[in-house]
């Protein structure tokens, strides 16, 4: 059986990568079932002497040791691995959470300024003081004394 925080893991590191709730149900449900034959089953270390009394069969119980305990550094390593994987898809989720959210707020702001801007013609000359605003013709700006 599936320890409390093996489920978390693998929850967790399948929501970051967007799974479905139903396929992480199956994925859970697959993984509890498959473990449940291996609750409280350890690997029974490899005696020097378990190949006879002589000198290669006492060398081979000592490389059969050597490899067992190889292998279980190994699971360890990629038990950590996995670990610091579904980690790092935390990490990722939260940053991408971030980012829509920061993305979010500055489209906001935006789309509010840009609601501000006169987009017709019309709504511009009804806040302008001159009413030929926008008709074409261009006027001379009037001059004075000293700029004629």
């Amino acid at each position: 059986m599936l320890t409390a925080a093996d489920v978390g893991l693998v929850t967790t590191a399948l929501k970051g990568l967007n799974a479905d709730e139903d396929l992480i149900a199956e994925i859970l449900a697959l993984l509890n079932s498959n473990s449940e034959g291996l609750g409280g089953t350890t690997v029974t270390a490899v005696g020097p002497d378990w190949f006879g009394g002589s000198t290669t069969g006492h060398r081979i119980g000592v490389n059969a040791q050597m490899a067992h305990q190889e292998v279980e550094q190994e699971f360890q390593k990629l038990a950590d691995s996995l670990r610091a994987y579904g980690d790092a898809i935390r990490q990722w989720a939260d940053e991408v959470r971030d980012v829509d959210a920061s993305t979010n707020a500055e489209m906001t702001m935006r789309a509010t300024a840009l609601s501000q801007v006169n987009t017709t013609l019309e709504e511009a000359r009804d806040r302008s003081a001159s009413s030929t605003m926008g008709d074409g013709q261009y006027t001379e700006p009037p001059t004075t004394e000293e700029g004629s």
